[in-house]
């Protein structure tokens, strides 16, 4: 009989991630869902990021090896629900769910610049704060398989939503980001594009309900009805907290 193998020592963490998406409600479920969303990740001193980053520059994308530390499970579920599915199940490593027996995401991200001690990314998604645990460069001749199959994935595809913006919502973006440096008008639509809504809520898949979410240093208020997003307003973010963005005003 062999023994059981004992389980991995403690995980270093490189660093956490500065994402543009501050929650996960609004952040895509891909990566490169949203091109234009942005990240940066400064490696720790430790890890002597002088010698660690030496010729990864000279790469286009690379893997990260995240840390899901919002998970919530308490227990394990051997099925889960994928927002696709639309309310069926289906085993949870026939998934990419966060919910797994160790929450651990593998991210594919553009590399945009190394620059000192810092990376800076973009086609994330992964969330503000997010424990990277490795990076890798990504090699097409090996990552990439030849008539690959993507299972239950292409006969369940999940439909996109038409997004517009509201004349005061494109006031607000505009004024936002003047110069379009952080293309914010353009996050909002892909990140909307997507519908982030979690269909087993029946609140939010309500028409016409009104939601929002944090996006930079943003909280933006929408509603769907039918197949359509409509953004209503763009406000500056008072504090990066859903229950505190839950809370009813006091009287």
């Amino acid at each position: 009989m062999s023994r059981p193998v004992e389980g991995p020592p403690a995980l270093q963490v490189l660093g956490e991630l500065e994402s543009c998406f501050k929650e996960k409600f609004g952040t895509p479920r891909q990566p490169h869902l949203v091109p234009g969303s942005t990240a940066r990740l400064k490696i720790r001193s430790r890890y002597r990021p002088e010698h660690s980053l030496a010729g990864l520059s000279e790469f286009s994308h690379v893997w990260l090896l995240a840390w899901f530390h919002l998970n919530t499970n308490k227990t394990f579920h051997p099925k889960i629900h994928p927002p696709r599915l639309k309310g069926g199940k289906i085993g949870v490593f026939a998934s990419r769910s966060p919910h797994r027996p160790n929450p651990i995401g593998l991210s594919l991200a553009k590399l945009v610049k190394v620059e000192g001690d810092t990376l800076y990314l973009s086609g994330i998604d992964l969330i503000d704060g997010t424990p990277i645990l490795d990076v890798k460069p990504y090699l097409p001749f090996s990552d990439s398989a030849q008539a690959a199959g993507a299972g239950w994935v292409p006969d369940n595809s999940f439909p996109e939503l038409a997004v517009t913006l509201s004349a005061r919502a494109e006031q607000d973006a505009a004024a936002a980001d003047p110069a379009g440096k952080l293309g914010l008008r353009g996050l909002i639509i892909d990140a909307l594009r997507h519908d982030p809504r979690n269909r087993r809520d029946a609140t939010q898949m309500k028409d016409g309900a009104e939601l929002e979410f944090f996006l930079c240093d943003r909280e933006v208020h929408f509603s769907v009805t039918g197949g359509a997003a409509v953004v209503s307003r763009v406000e500056p973010a008072i504090k990066f907290e859903k229950k505190f963005r839950r809370e009813k005003p006091k009287a």
